[in-house]
C-alpha cells in the first residue's frame, strides 16, 4: 500500500455502524465487554480502531468494532469525536483486507470460521494463486489453492454448527470430518458434542466409530446417535457431562468391538479376583490380540527391587 494510514480525530456520527463489509465474524451483535469498557473509561482507546472513508461524510469500520462501540456507548454524545486510523477511500479493497488481517493477527489467531469468511470475501478481489501465496501462510494454512475451498466450505454448514466451530466447541481438526457427513448426521453429531463438550480426541473417536458402525450396519450415524440406548445415556438425570461422555464412548466401543468388550469385562473380573495390592497392576495386549498379560510392580527404591528379586527370580 503506497499511502500510509494515519490517526485522525473523527466524528463518531459519521461512522456507519450498520456496514459489515469488512467484518469477518459470523456475529452481528456486539456483546458488551466490561473489561474493555473499564479500560476505555480509565484511559480512552489506547489502540485506535481502523476505518475506511466511504465518501465525504461516511466511514466504515475495518477493525476495532468492539472498541469503538464501547467508546460510543460510554462517551457519545457528550464527546462526539474519537481517534481512528483512517484508510483513504481510493485504497484498493485487497489492501484494506490485508490491513484488516494484520490488525487481527497482532492480537490473536483467527477461528476457522473467521478464516473462511476472510477468504470468501477476498476471493472476488484477486485470483487464487495470489491468495494462496500472499494470504494463506498468514492464516496458518499451506500456500495451496486447495485450502481456500477447504476452508470456505465450512460456511456451507448449518448455522448452529458454524457458531459452534467459531466458539471452539467443535475442534478445528474435527470440522473437516463433520463437513464430510450428511446434513442429518452432522446435526446428530453436533447435538451430542454441544450437549457433552467432549475432548477433541473423543470428538474424533465419536465420528470414527459411528461412521464404521453405520457402514457395517447399513445405517446412518443419526440413527445410531438417536436410538433408545443413546438417549438414555444423554438424558441420564444423575450423570454429569464427563460421565455421560465416558458412558457413551464405552457403549459405542462395545457395539464397535463386541469381542474386545467382552474380553475386557472378563479381564476386569479376573484382575479384581487377584486382590492385588495398590503397587501391583496387570495389563493385557492391545485389543486382546493374544492371551498374554503383563504384571507390573512399583517399588519405592532400588533396594526394595533387589530384595524382591531374590525371592521371585527362581520362579520366572
Amino acid at each position: 500500500m503506497n499511502q500510509p494510514i494515519c490517526p485522525e480525530s473523527l466524528d463518531i456520527s459519521l461512522i456507519d455502524f450498520e456496514d459489515f463489509s469488512y467484518s469477518i465474524s459470523p456475529d452481528r451483535e456486539i456483546i458488551r465487554d466490561e473489561s474493555v469498557e473499564k479500560s476505555i473509561t480509565r484511559h480512552g482507546i489506547l489502540h485506535p480502531p481502523i476505518v475506511k472513508k466511504k465518501h465525504t461524510k461516511s466511514y466504515v469500520i475495518v477493525a476495532g468494532r468492539k472498541r469503538i462501540s464501547a467508546y460510543r456507548s460510554i462517551f457519545f454524545p457528550e464527546n462526539k469525536s474519537c481517534y481512528c486510523m483512517i484508510i483513504p477511500a481510493q485504497t484498493p479493497e485487497i489492501n484494506v483486507f490485508s490491513i484488516l488481517l494484520e490488525e487481527n493477527l497482532t492480537n490473536r489467531q483467527l477461528t476457522p470460521i473467521e478464516k473462511a469468511i476472510f477468504l470468501r470475501k477476498i476471493s472476488p478481489l484477486t485470483d487464487e494463486k495470489h491468495i494462496a501465496k500472499a494470504f494463506l501462510p498468514r492464516l496458518g494454512l499451506p500456500p495451496n489453492p486447495y485450502y481456500i475451498k477447504q476452508s470456505t466450505m465450512l460456511l456451507d454448514l448449518e448455522e448452529p454448527i458454524i457458531r459452534a466451530i467459531h466458539q471452539g466447541l467443535i475442534n478445528e481438526k474435527v470440522t473437516r470430518e463433520i463437513a464430510s457427513l450428511s446434513a442429518e448426521d452432522r446435526l446428530a453429531v453436533f447435538h451430542v458434542i454441544s450437549s457433552l463438550h467432549p475432548s477433541a480426541s473423543n470428538q474424533k473417536k465419536l465420528i470414527d466409530i459411528c461412521r464404521e458402525l453405520a457402514s457395517r450396519d447399513n445405517s446412518s450415524i443419526a440413527a445410531i446417535l438417536e436410538d433408545k440406548e443413546t438417549r438414555n445415556i444423554l438424558n441420564h438425570q444423575e450423570a454429569n457431562p464427563p460421565q455421560k461422555t465416558k458412558n457413551l464412548m464405552n457403549w459405542l466401543f462395545r457395539k464397535y468391538m463386541p469381542r474386545s468388550s467382552h474380553a475386557a469385562d472378563e479381564f476386569k473380573r479376573f484382575a479384581a479376583s487377584m486382590h492385588f495390592p495398590e503397587n501391583v497392576s496387570m495389563t493385557h495386549t492391545p485389543f486382546f490380540e493374544d492371551d498374554s498379560v503383563t504384571l507390573s510392580i512399583n517399588f519405592s527404591n532400588k533396594k526394595s527391587v533387589q530384595n524382591a528379586w531374590k525371592k521371585i527370580k527362581n520362579t520366572v
